[in-house]
């Protein structure tokens, strides 16, 4: 196989990767979705108190596998997630924002994942 049918097999391979990230947070309205949000919510939550601060979701996130993310860019994620400004983000904060963010994020990843693998050469 040649570098051009490579790329062109490494774009397909990277599209068909995004179509599925999609279609997988795309889930997030679902019943079972609904679920998984409240499961992920509830075990962001450290102290227990029904919200998140900055420090849980920077820890859930880097749980998640998101060492990418730069403190600022998490600071950003919860600013604007935190739509009532009072600097914790509430359960339907949380609903509205995560799947976005996941999205994002998870194709990050993947294409992280995939250049350290050597796919992305």
């Amino acid at each position: 196989m040649g570098e051009a049918e490579l790329n062109k097999l490494r774009g397909k391979v990277i599209a068909e990767h995004t179509r599925v990230i999609s279609a997988f947070v795309s889930t997030s309205e679902s019943p079972f979705g609904q679920i998984v949000l409240k499961k992920m919510f509830e075990a962001a939550d450290a102290d227990g108190n029904g919200t998140l601060d900055k420090e849980e979701v920077g820890a859930a996130l880097r749980a998640l596998g998101f060492n990418h993310l730069k403190d600022s860019q998490i600071e950003g994620i919860v600013n604007r997630a935190d739509v009532d400004d009072d600097e914790v983000i509430d359960f339907e904060e949380f609903v509205k924002s995560t799947p976005a963010t996941l999205r994002t994020n998870l194709i990050k990843l993947a294409k992280q994942n995939g250049d350290d693998l050597g796919f992305l050469s």
